[in-house]
């Protein structure tokens, strides 16, 4: 896969009744960048924040203008944190556990989902 955020994957729960369609942000610029100054994402739209090992991942919603639903993955895919509905300009969303990706949603899309649940997607989330 090539160095940029392009890169457009689906992430599925079919248990879950949960699919979207993700923009892949895997270099420093397009990470930083986010949703900062971006139009609402549409309902099966989201971004996933990259990176090539697991570690803390912290947030921000700073000039973002729409609510969000976060979900911090494992290596695996794995749920290990999730945050609902947070709300634009808050400051600071800091997980303490570590994660390889955030797959940011439009807001009350992962509701159905949970911690310890898994994303399958159809190609795999390496760098």
């Amino acid at each position: 896969m090539k160095e940029n955020s392009s890169i457009k994957m689906i992430l599925r729960n079919k248990k879950k009744n949960f699919s979207t369609t993700s923009v892949i942000c895997k270099n420093p610029l397009t990470q930083l960048k986010g949703l900062m100054f971006s139009t609402p994402l549409k309902k099966d739209q989201s971004i996933i924040i990259k990176f090539k090992k697991e570690r803390y991942i912290s947030i921000h919603m700073l000039f973002v203008f729409f609510p969000i639903d976060a979900v911090w993955l494992d290596s695996n895919n794995k749920i290990i944190h999730i945050e609902r509905n947070i709300k634009p300009f808050t400051p600071l969303i800091d997980p303490k556990k570590k994660a390889v990706s955030v797959l940011e949603t439009p807001k009350n899309i992962t509701k159905n989902l949970k911690v310890g649940d898994k994303l399958s997607t159809e190609q795999p989330l390496y760098l």
